[in-house]
């Protein structure tokens, strides 16, 4: 058994995964608890999640591509939440998001790339190599935003300093796992607590039911998947998994204060 990818994949799983169950709290005080709506919201969901997962399938590498890039988007999103709001908030959002991407891909492209074979089902894929070359300008734009922005980009660029650091010297899954399960979750669930105030009995009870639903149904795919190794196969349900989810988490959370005072 390889321990070293079952165990940062266990920590995704088990921490960072269930940081998007909180959606249904959002959906529900978004809709000012109208079943209907909820239930509209949660079809919603889950149809954009399969129909990614099935795009996967036959798209995989501009899945991949789409998967890192909004990934990108939503961590800087959350990590920039706090800093002032500007015309190039987004661009400055994407490239501090990048981090967690970029680093590993730099840092340990090897150990990346034979993930991404894994997800591609392409044992001669190089992508990694290929989104290599975009390091000189994440770097660059970094230092463009924080020479721009010194005083509101400081803390941001300590924490990407810090962050860089520990991915360098961690294998890539490992690294990953941290950032996700221990910076982007927390973070995530600080802000959710901002927003939806005092949390119920049903708000603990939704998020604790949507938790274990969405880990059953990774480990019974990786269980009924399994071809290569239980942690192969686990590997590739976990990340197709979370892309397919990342799509639709991405379009709540990170819209969710627009449409807030949207009127239907």
């Amino acid at each position: 058994m390889k321990w070293d990818l079952l165990i940062p994949l266990l920590f995704i799983l088990f921490i960072g995964i269930p940081h998007g169950a909180s959606d249904i709290l959002i959906a529900r005080r978004r809709f000012k608890n109208s079943w209907l709506k909820i239930s509209f919201f949660i079809i919603g969901y889950v149809f954009v999640a399969i129909i990614f997962t099935a795009t996967w399938f036959l798209y995989p590498t501009l899945c991949l591509a789409l998967f890192l890039f909004i990934s990108g988007l939503h961590f800087g999103l959350l990590d920039t939440i706090k800093m002032p709001t500007s015309s190039l908030k987004l661009i400055q959002a994407f490239i501090y998001g990048l981090t967690p991407i970029i680093i590993p891909i730099v840092f340990h492209t090897r150990e990346v790339n034979e993930i991404f074979k894994l997800l591609l089902f392409d044992d001669n894929n190089e992508i990694a190599l290929q989104i290599k070359h975009f390091f000189l300008v994440w770097l660059l734009g970094l230092i463009v935003f924080f020479v721009k922005y010194p005083e509101s980009s400081q803390r941001q660029v300590l924490e990407i300093i810090a962050l860089a650091s520990l991915l360098v010297t961690t294998p890539p899954l490992w690294g990953f796992a941290f950032y996700f399960c221990f910076v982007h979750s927390i973070r995530h669930f600080l802000n959710l607590r901002k927003e939806l105030n005092n949390l119920e009995r049903f708000d603990v009870i939704a998020l604790f039911m949507t938790s274990v639903a969405t880990i059953a149904l990774v480990a019974l795919a990786g269980f009924l998947l399994e071809g290569n190794g239980m942690e192969e196969s686990l590997l590739k349900v976990t990340f197709i998994g979370l892309a397919a989810l990342t799509v639709p988490h991405m379009l709540l959370v990170d819209l969710y204060p627009r449409i807030r005072t949207t009127s239907f």
